[in-house]
């Protein structure tokens, strides 16, 4: 009678989200197969919306939250769970390697279990740490944290030049690196540092999400940054160029 009343009442309420090209290793069965979890919803996510997912659950009994998705989709999924259920714990799953500022973005979100582990027994593990409000971050994700830490060891030393903020709202309108170069008058190479000096300060690979993060955050830091510095080129009228066409 003791086990069947501590099995009902000390039971983990999982909700379970998986995009539709990542598989969930047969995740929702061993949930099933604990005695102390309980898988109230398994939902597959095939594109994000906004009012998702917050209308596919009964969040009410929900306790801790599994996200087994592609960065862009998970951070999403992260804030939203935040604003709406601050006391919920989140355990996110990464297929893909991120780079360490994605794991800080993420934490932030609240997430409080983190994983590159795609067995099972692992993330089983996982919510159970997320649950007791203990959280963790699995030993290959450090790794990689401390790794990316030693390869970006001057991280923290990288500040955009004013120049690189004019060059940075030149790619948020889609211009090309010939173009940029011939727009500021100034080398190919010149051109690539500032690319290259802006992905390092965003913690970036590529241009989209570049051009993803000037929408949040460049436009904002462009003017102050630059009213305080000269640009290291003549290029103030283009500066002014750009915003008065905005």
């Amino acid at each position: 009678m003791t086990s069947q009343i501590r099995e009902k009442t000390s039971l983990i309420h999982i909700a379970l989200f998986a995009s539709c090209d990542l598989e969930d290793e047969g995740l929702t069965q061993v949930i099933s197969e604990q005695a102390d979890m309980d898988c109230c919803c398994h939902y597959v996510v095939h594109e994000w919306q906004d009012t998702w997912p917050l209308n596919q659950c009964e969040w009410e009994q929900v306790e801790v939250a599994i996200v087994m998705l592609p960065f862009r989709t998970l951070e999403a999924v992260a804030q939203t769970l935040q604003e709406n259920f601050s006391e919920l714990r989140v355990v996110a799953i990464m297929k893909e390697s991120w780079h360490w500022s994605r794991i800080a973005q993420i934490l932030n979100y609240g997430v409080v279990g983190l994983t590159s582990a795609m067995n099972s027994p692992a993330i089983v593990s996982m919510v159970r740490l997320a649950y007791y409000h203990t959280g963790g971050v699995d030993k290959g994700t450090v790794e990689r944290l401390l790794g990316a830490l030693e390869e970006d060891d001057d991280v923290n030393k990288i500040r955009l030049k004013p120049l690189d903020y004019l060059v940075w709202g030149l790619m948020a309108e889609g211009r090309s690196n010939p173009d940029i170069s011939q727009y500021c008058d100034m080398s190919i190479s010149h051109t690539k540092r500032c690319v290259n000096r802006i992905f390092r300060y965003l913690g970036v690979h590529d241009r989209a999400h570049a051009i993803a993060r000037y929408e949040d955050c460049g436009r904002k830091e462009s003017y102050d940054r630059i009213s305080r510095e000269p640009l290291e080129c003549d290029q103030t009228h283009h500066l002014d160029e750009m915003h008065n066409s905005e």
